[in-house]
């Protein structure tokens, strides 16, 4: 039935899409009508949407919601494929079908995996715990292709007895670093894609599409296993097939993102299109690249695309050696931060003044950063303030010394980041970033000094 002309009592609403109008019955009840260009909905679609999909989709969520889901169910039915012929592996190392089989040595080997595999997680949320949220979409990526290296150890472990406990072993503890990187980036990712505060259901319908993927895994797999029974030719061919579509769809999943967080490579992204131009819009003195212009362009794996390496937030010992070069490097830094540069070794330092306002670890990071874009290729004429950078960069090329810190350039940019830095910041949001929490991973020392804006304290020191 076609709406009527007059106006409806009442419009029913699906987050903004318009799902029913209602109007007055003669008989005195409503009339449940469709309206213009909505589309009609059976029951089992909109159960589908309830169990799938976080409600409101799809204003709820991200623009890239539906994209990387798409891709991450492929990818997680291919790892479920691929871990139940895996799971065939494992128990054929471990004896089971072979006569001469102990069970002490299964239960000792099954023990070493499970202890290594625990000094492992410990040991990589030790060292790379807080880099988790910053590069979310590199450790998602590298958890699965650990995985996939994981899924191989497991395979090749029947062929080599000798070996075997010792291929178990490092495969399960390649398996906890992906527990614990794919776990991690899985909440931030669910922080990202949640549009309406609702991050607990985002990731527990993604718990559902995952469950959902896993029992079709479940099923092809009781298809699939007797077919392989005894073809490993086959067996491998498909393997193969499975992890080549495993890292490509994890590939566009990761791809797909468009963060709009900073972290260092997608700062460091949008410092150099600042600098070299052609990026569009932006505000103040730089035309900053906006979140969908940098994120495909990020690197997918952690640490790549870097020249120097960068300390932010360094404790004093990793900037300076001596007075001479504490005092200097405070006389050419700006106030709230020092920042040593020592190209020839190939990092620069930053340490992060106590007191000093919310933003200056971005701000300071940036200028690390703007050091880093100096020593690539000579800079555009179009730069903002191109003249004085392209001087310092003349004056960095000629600085070869090992160890020597070019103070003449620390100055001179910091003279140049007192304007430049606050419209930088500027130009991110304009840009659409996220300015208020970036994920820089600074460290945790802080320093205090004497000179302007505060002074050192003044408690009975204590020897080391």
């Amino acid at each position: 039935m076609e709406p009527p002309e007059a106006p409806p009592l009442c419009r029913e609403l699906w987050g903004s899409q318009e799902v029913t109008w209602y109007q007055g019955d003669p008989r005195g009840g409503l009339l449940r009508l469709r309206p213009p260009g909505a589309r009609a909905g059976t029951g089992i679609n909109q159960v589908l949407m309830r169990v799938l999909l976080p409600q409101g989709y799809p204003h709820s969520v991200s623009p890239d919601y539906l994209q990387y889901q798409c891709w991450d169910s492929l990818q997680a039915l291919c790892s479920s494929l691929c871990s139940s012929l895996s799971a065939r592996s494992v128990l054929q190392a471990m004896g089971v079908g072979d006569g001469a089989a102990t069970v002490t040595g299964a239960t000792l080997t099954w023990l070493l995996r499970d202890g290594v595999g625990m000094v492992t997680r410990i040991t990589f949320t030790y060292l790379q715990g807080s880099r988790l949220d910053c590069e979310a979409k590199q450790w998602r990526l590298a958890a699965d292709v650990i995985n996939d290296a994981a899924l191989l150890l497991e395979l090749l472990a029947p062929d080599w007895p000798r070996a075997g406990p010792a291929l178990l072993t490092l495969a399960a503890a390649g398996k906890c670093v992906v527990g614990v990187a794919g776990g991690a980036t899985r909440t931030a990712l669910a922080v990202h894609q949640a549009r309406r505060d609702n991050v607990a259901e985002v990731a527990a319908k993604d718990s559902s599409q995952e469950t959902l993927v896993n029992g079709l895994g479940l099923l092809l797999s009781l298809l699939l296993l007797p077919a392989l029974e005894g073809r490993p030719w086959l067996t491998w061919g498909v393997v193969t097939l499975l992890l080549v579509t495993h890292v490509i769809a994890n590939v566009r999943a990761v791809g797909a993102l468009r963060l709009r967080s900073l972290n260092r490579p997608r700062l460091r992204l949008a410092v150099g299109g600042a600098l070299r131009g052609g990026a569009r819009g932006g505000g103040g003195a730089f035309a900053v690249p906006a979140p969908e212009e940098v994120n495909p362009r990020e690197p997918l794996l952690p640490g790549f695309s870097t020249r120097l390496h960068l300390h932010l937030g360094a404790p004093l010992h990793r900037l300076v050696k001596s007075e001479a070069e504490l005092l200097k490097a405070i006389e050419c830094s700006p106030e709230q931060y020092l920042i040593v540069l020592r190209p020839e070794e190939g990092w620069v330092g930053v340490g992060l003044r106590r007191g000093s306002p919310p933003s200056t670890p971005l701000l300071a990071c940036a200028h690390a950063l703007l050091l880093e874009e100096l020593l690539g290729p000579p800079l555009p004429p179009t730069a903002p303030m191109g003249a004085a950078l392209r001087r310092m960069q003349g004056a960095l090329r000629r600085c070869h010394a090992p160890g020597s810190v070019p103070w003449g350039v620390l100055a001179e940019s910091s003279r140049i980041w007192r304007t430049l830095g606050p419209s930088f910041v500027d130009g991110l949001a304009a840009a659409g970033w996220e300015t208020q929490r970036p994920l820089l991973a600074p460290d945790q020392w802080e320093l205090e000094w004497a000179g302007p804006g505060g002074g050192a304290s003044k408690e009975e020191p204590r020897p080391l």
